[in-house]
């Protein structure tokens, strides 16, 4: 009974051990191997129900960064680019106006926000979307409390 009891342990040792090996290397190496930019992390910016080209992860990186640090939050710095900015990448400036609505919304936690570009636009409000740890953005500001923030934004819809 004990040797028999033994085989099962070291078999569910061998089979765990195997599980985090190949999910390590997955994870690693080899998913990697396999990306391309349909897999990259994206945002759906849409003008009023139309959807415009997504933005991409590699173009938010390229847009220059603000930082400042989360008061209201984790006390870490939150950097990324302005969210004015993100959003002329896919809407000109004259489709804009003062009461223009914009919601940012994440479809993973189901998060909503809705701020005028008035407010946006305003070089004395700082809104960015903050670089994750997990290779999304969340929607932030220095004045925005945790439970407004809008994390893992997947869309941003301009005059709804």
């Amino acid at each position: 009974m004990v040797v028999e009891n033994k085989r099962v342990l070291v078999a569910v040792a061998v089979v765990i051990a195997v599980t985090v090996l190949s999910v390590a290397l997955w994870e690693l190496v080899v998913r990697d191997m396999f990306a391309d930019e349909s897999t990259e992390y994206s945002i759906t910016i849409s003008y009023e129900g139309t959807e415009r080209e997504r933005i991409r992860m590699s173009e938010l990186e390229d847009l220059p960064e603000y930082s400042y640090e989360d008061v209201l939050g984790s006390g870490t710095n939150d950097s990324g680019p302005l969210v004015r900015d993100v959003i002329l990448l896919r809407i000109d400036s004259s489709e804009l106006s003062n009461d223009t609505m914009i919601r940012f919304e994440s479809s993973l936690t189901l998060q909503k926000r809705t701020l005028s570009w008035a407010e946006l636009a305003n070089e004395s409000n700082i809104y960015i979307l903050d670089f994750t740890k997990r290779g999304t953005v969340k929607f932030t500001s220095p004045d925005t409390p945790k439970n407004q923030r809008v994390k893992d934004v997947t869309n941003i819809q301009v005059g709804v």
